[in-house]
Order: structure tokens, then C-alpha cells, then sequence
């Protein structure tokens, strides 16, 4: 369920990208949209298991 989850979200956040290049003015992507794309990319990254590693990084050190 989480993959499915965090690969919903990763289609959501290029489907966001790709719209907002295409919307008047073209090629300009508005502060509010990219707050959204990293939001989602970021619950990808969470379910994806990211924060788990970067753990496992942090008490290597």
C-alpha cells in the first residue's frame, strides 16, 4: 500500500510540474505549486522508506 501510495504522489507532484510550465505565462512555475511538488515528492520519498536510511546513516558516523 505504501508503494502504490508513494508512487501516486510522485505522479501527482511531475503532473503538477509539467502543468504549471505549460499555464500562462508559460515556463514559469509559481512559489505555491513548487511548495506542492516538494510536499508530495517529500511523501513519496517518506513511504519510499528515505528518512529510515538517512537514520541508518546518522548512526553510522
Amino acid at each position: 500500500m505504501k508503494a502504490k501510495i508513494a508512487l501516486a504522489s510522485w505522479v501527482v507532484a511531475v503532473v503538477l510540474a509539467f502543468l504549471a510550465l505549460l499555464l500562462p505565462p508559460t515556463g514559469y512555475i509559481d512559489h505555491s505549486v513548487l511548495l506542492l511538488v516538494v510536499q508530495f515528492l517529500l511523501l513519496c520519498a517518506t513511504f519510499l522508506g528515505v528518512d529510515g536510511y538517512v537514520n541508518i546513516l546518522s548512526r553510522k558516523k
